[in-house]
């Protein structure tokens, strides 16, 4: 029987053979002649792009801005990849990422186009080739053309060996463009390809590897490569009513005390709650949730042990978000994914922070009214895949959203299990680069756990607690929401080391 490593090179021989066979399949279609105009009609287009100098996302944010003012109309984007130079060594690490877009440019004005914004961002076109760069952006494929010029080569002649390239574009990859006539239908066509090399070729594998990492970007801290193992949220509750601590912290002071203690425990992030989300649970007002809230996030950012650590704020309400981030939050997690504020996704689009969107339908006092499904996983992807596209349309990138299915959320018991157990069917109802963004699972106390168990106490709840949160992590959850950090810690330690012997 072979083992792995026999695996391994039979696999990389087919990906070897198909990158050899793909550009004489390429040859097969159509070379423009520049000369003369493809079509009135708009094409779609691939483009990646790059930055290693100065603030390099934040470039490449407002580049992407700009594209609309010069004709070119961003479709989707990838997830955001940290990468090791290549070609010229000594240099920063890049940023990477590509985008799909339509436009009604004719290649060469395509790429004038871009050239222009480059330079906009001080781009030196006499630099050292493959040196750094502030920002770079390179057309990969326009439409399923082929196209020579002295300018211009189309697809562009490197995106084969190059993984910080096929890793975005692979992302970019939307199964319901390949049919019909529709414009991006060729388009389609180049990513499909794309994504069936990078599959052959374990793509994976080098995804979680040191020179490509999958990142979101935190304010103020370093790039988050989250893929690397299982992060622990520590859960703070400034509230005298939740379900499993309410009323156990006395103010601000015993507040920082619990989050270091947690972080000492194992939490990589905390996250700070004045609103309790049990079910039947009352909505408090807007001015009451932010004076529970914002001293606390003010003094966890101005408590030395806890520089490093991101802070959350977990609401479901636009302006106390506003004002958590402004007291030096880093991320919003919304229970309620944008549906009970309508002002919520424009507003985290505008705080440009990561943005946990979870499943619920309902509100805390309806959504146990609500638990009936036909295909719990399906129909759970399904409506977490609405919720994303209404967060993208607002504004927030697809690599800033961090996805819940809501356990205890408009879920009875049986369907909470079976989330558990589906989150691969859950994420494969998500489409393009949401389909690899982080997966947070929240089992911790959770009533059902009770009901199995017999324990009606939610503290009494951490070991079977423990149990579900290896179960997440066994089924591809990435980040565990916990009350109990040590014992979920542990577990997550050991669900992780388990997957690891898997891959190798």
């Amino acid at each position: 029987m072979p083992n792995r490593r026999m695996l391994r090179a039979l696999a990389g021989s087919v990906y070897d053979r198909l990158v050899t066979i793909l550009p004489s399949l390429q040859q097969t279609r159509t070379v423009i002649n520049l000369g003369k105009p493809l079509s009135a009609d708009r094409s779609a287009v691939a483009i990646a792009f790059g930055s290693n100098l100065g603030d390099s996302v934040s470039s490449i944010q407002a580049a992407i801005k700009q594209l609309p003012s010069h004709g070119i109309e961003v479709l989707r984007q990838s997830r955001l990849y940290e990468s090791a130079p290549a070609y010229v060594t000594d240099q920063p690490r890049f940023v990477n990422g590509a985008l799909a877009a339509l436009t009604s440019l004719q290649p060469l004005e395509l790429l004038d186009a871009l050239k222009s914004v480059e330079a906009a961002f001080g781009r030196d076109f006499a630099g050292r080739r493959f040196g750094p760069r502030p920002l770079d952006l390179d057309i990969i494929f326009y439409s399923n053309q082929d196209i020579q010029h002295d300018r211009l080569s189309i697809p562009h002649p490197r995106w084969q060996e190059r993984d910080f390239v096929k890793a975005p574009l692979a992302d970019l990859f939307a199964p319901e463009e390949n049919i019909g006539n529709g414009p991006c239908r060729g388009l389609a066509e180049r990513l499909e390809d794309v994504r069936k090399l990078w599959q052959v070729g374990d793509g994976a594998a080098h995804v979680s590897s040191q020179d490509l990492q999958p990142f979101i970007p935190l304010r103020n801290l370093p790039n988050w490569s989250w893929q690397q193992r299982t992060w622990i949220m520590g859960i703070l509750n400034i509230t005298p009513d939740s379900f499993s601590d309410g009323g156990q912290l006395q103010g601000v002071k015993d507040a920082v005390s619990h989050a270091c203690h947690m972080v000492q425990q194992g939490a990589d992030i905390i996250d700070v709650g004045g609103q309790s989300t049990r079910p039947g649970a009352t909505r408090l007002t807007t001015e009451d949730e932010v004076q529970r809230v914002v001293p606390v996030i003010r003094a966890l950012t101005e408590t030395e042990e806890l520089q490093s650590i991101p802070i959350s704020v977990d609401t479901f309400d636009a302006e106390v978000a506003a004002q958590a981030v402004a007291a030096g939050a880093h991320m919003v997690n919304d229970v309620s994914g944008g549906t009970m504020d309508p002002h919520m996704h424009a507003q985290v689009a505008q705080l440009n922070v990561p943005y946990v969107l979870m499943h619920m339908r309902g509100d805390p006092k309806t959504m146990q009214r609500m638990t009936d499904y036909t295909d719990t996983c399906l129909e759970v992807g399904q409506e977490l895949q609405a919720q994303a596209e209404a967060a993208m349309h607002a504004g927030i990138e697809p690599w800033r959203i961090i996805l819940d299915p809501g356990i205890g959320f408009a879920k009875n018991m049986r369907g909470n299990l079976e989330i558990m157990g589906g989150l691969q069917c859950i994420r494969s109802q998500m489409q393009g680069s949401l389909q690899g963004m982080p997966m947070l699972l929240g089992p911790s106390r959770k009533g059902f756990l009770g009901n199995l168990t017999g324990h009606a106490v939610a503290a009494d709840r951490d070991y079977a607690t423990a149990a579900a949160a290896a179960l997440c992590v066994a089924n591809g959850a990435n980040i565990i929401r916990a009350h109990n950090v040590r014992a979920v810690s542990d577990a997550a330690k050991l669900a992780d080391a388990v997957n690891d012997s898997r891959r190798r």
